[in-house]
């Protein structure tokens, strides 16, 4: 269980890095571009990093559930969320993406993947509100077309991300998580560069400058290889209810790595906001007594 939470706050503190990263090169190459970089990168790395056996298990993972996951997981979703950051402000669609953790848990008991406990919809539920009050304070004014499509468009990543999170548990459980990771990864990559080719086909030679270069490095390593493996390995373990109130922990690490990094304030909401979302994370991992189980207490 303390390797599932150090994997899901790990996982989060990298995946924090992806927005700021992404946020510093996004004047430089479109949402799609950047999607196709960072796994035409993240493909032959993952080998290196995660071991040959991802290769040599490849066939058993190669199908049509896998190449589903893989569209879900790195195509659609990565499109999604840095479509959404390229039209509205980072904090109204993080404000969005905080309803995460509540469409996971329908998700879960809808397919009944996982156990929904009353503890779980707690959970979820002050991380959502915890989420709110980090981004209430700097007022959530939708101010023209943009902001409302950076909206929609992260509550959109929201839902496909839970989707990919809450079919893998359920298509594949037990299954070798890096293998299964890797396997989606590559059945994908052809539809992702298809679907990005015209916006590819476009792109200047900016991305060729050494600063740019690490930047989409570590995107495709860091918060792609290791964070992807990371998450999926932590919801094995512990189902995806359990795990959804951890999506809440990116807007805390983006904070923190805004105020240590970028020298921006951190305010009293900021703050509260924060101590809910980690308070709703560490009671869904409390689990059921014993009576509650007798009793039906679960959703």
């Amino acid at each position: 269980m303390l390797r599932a939470v150090a994997y899901l706050v790990l996982c989060n503190l990298l995946w924090a890095t992806n927005n700021i990263v992404g946020r510093a090169i996004s004047p430089y190459i479109d949402p799609f571009s950047l999607t196709a970089f960072r796994w035409l990168i993240a493909a032959p790395l993952y080998p290196l990093l995660l071991g040959p056996g991802v290769l040599r298990d490849f066939r058993v993972y190669a199908g049509a559930r896998s190449f589903l996951l893989g569209l879900l997981g790195f195509t659609l979703f990565n499109f999604t969320l840095y479509w959404s950051l390229s039209k509205a402000p980072a904090y109204l669609v993080g404000f969005a993406y905080g309803f995460t953790p509540i469409v996971m848990l329908f998700l879960s008991m809808v397919l009944r993947e996982s156990q929904v406990s009353q503890l779980k919809v707690v959970g979820a539920v002050l991380s959502t509100i915890g989420v709110t009050l980090l981004f209430a304070w700097r007022g959530l004014r939708l101010e023209g077309l943009g902001d409302v499509m950076g909206i929609v468009g992260g509550l959109t990543a929201g839902f496909l991300w839970s989707l990919y999170t809450v079919l893998q548990a359920k298509l594949y459980p037990g299954s070798d998580r890096a293998s299964l990771t890797y396997a989606s990864l590559l059945l994908s990559l052809p539809a992702t560069i298809t679907l990005s080719y015209p916006w590819l086909s476009k792109t200047n030679l900016d991305i060729v400058n050494p600063n740019i270069a690490l930047a989409l490095l570590w995107i495709a390593v860091m918060p792609g290889v290791v964070a992807y493996y990371l998450w999926n390995k932590a919801v094995s373990i512990v189902g995806s209810s359990t795990a959804a109130p951890y999506s809440n922990l990116l807007p805390v690490f983006v904070a923190i790595l805004g105020y240590i990094i970028l020298g921006e304030t951190l305010t009293t909401w900021d703050v509260i906001g924060g101590l809910l979302i980690v308070s709703g994370s560490t009671i869904s991992m409390i689990p059921p007594s014993r009576s509650s189980k007798q009793h039906g207490g679960s959703v």
